[in-house]
């Protein structure tokens, strides 16, 4: 069974868009500080990393699936390049209220439980929203990070204290 490190994408990864805009391009994707240590850093504790995100821009056509896997592919590409692996992105390409898979629901962490054999007992959450981490509290994860958005010393700092 693996053992994972779900991150929230916008926010978390990387800068979030003003309100009411959306990450549509590779140059509007923004790396925040620290991220390249953090997931080094869970990667070397024995973490598997699964990025989880709602890109609700496709269901109101402001980008398609091909804007978005351009923006992944440049982030695994540059995340390769630090010396971190992904294991997969997930994303809801819907609007609210109109499937399971759109966060705070649990559908993409239960679609990465069937597909990889996660060990719920031992993965974690980052997320720079309440609701997704209760999610994820929900969902059976060991514990849900949450951090305020771009700050991931934080999270670095709450590391330290924890046991994984």
């Amino acid at each position: 069974m693996k053992k994972i490190a779900f991150f929230d994408r916008d926010g978390v990864i990387n800068k979030k868009a003003e309100e009411h805009q959306y990450i549509t391009s590779v140059e509007n994707f923004i790396w925040n500080d620290g991220i390249f240590d953090l997931m080094r850093r869970l990667q070397n504790l024995g973490f598997e990393i699964i990025i989880i995100t709602n890109q609700r821009g496709i269901a109101r056509k402001i980008m398609t699936e091909k804007d978005l896997n351009i923006i992944h592919k440049y982030m695994e590409d540059t995340l390769k390049q630090k010396g971190i692996d992904i294991l997969e992105i997930l994303f809801c390409p819907h609007e609210e209220n109109s499937c399971e898979c759109r966060k705070p629901k649990p559908g993409l962490i239960n679609q990465a439980r069937e597909k990889y054999s996660v060990n719920m007992e031992s993965s974690i959450l980052i997320s720079d929203s309440q609701k997704d981490t209760e999610m994820g509290m929900k969902a059976g994860l060991k514990c849900s990070l949450f951090i305020p958005s771009d700050r991931l010393d934080i999270a670095m700092k709450i590391l330290d204290t924890l046991s994984l």
